[in-house]
């Protein structure tokens, strides 16, 4: 029995250190299955603000509804969704780096090295600025823990 455990929990260690951060879950509101409560994740690139999709112009990636304001951004979307698609699976960035797995907020935003992060709260986004490289170690390493929970 302790050799299964420990081979069991040996292979969950290995798996969960080759987890990429946009593999799995992405938030969505409950029952709904719409990415960033349908906010067109190019237009935080393109246009500099959240801009409400349509469902016109959506896709499904990530077992989620992503929605967008007109077919360019779309068919951008569809050409590498892990460069628009937020951080974490759309999850608070800050929270993520202090242990916690909270919902991310469509308007309280930042672009960093070309990644969209999501953020809880001005408070949070403000701390998360104070030490960005760091803050986003420390996510990666507690979303490799929470990422299917």
């Amino acid at each position: 029995m302790k050799k299964i455990i420990i081979a069991g929990l040996t292979l969950l260690y290995l798996s969960a250190a080759g987890i990429s951060i946009y593999a799995g879950e992405v938030y969505t509101v409950f029952f709904d299955n719409i990415a960033i409560k349908g906010y067109d994740s190019v237009a935080y690139f393109t246009q500099g603000s959240p801009r409400k999709g349509s469902a016109e112009f959506s896709t499904v990636w990530s077992d989620a509804e992503w929605r967008f304001e007109s077919k360019e951004n779309l068919d951008l979307f569809k050409s590498d969704p892990k460069m628009y698609a937020p951080q974490f699976g759309g999850f608070c960035a800050n929270g993520l780096s202090e242990g916690e797995k909270v919902k991310g907020k469509y308007d309280i935003w930042r672009i960093f090295k070309d990644k969209l992060y999501l953020f809880y709260s001005e408070k949070g986004r403000n701390r998360w600025d104070s030490d960005t490289d760091n803050k986003i170690q420390l996510a990666i390493e507690y979303w490799k823990i929470v990422q299917f929970d």
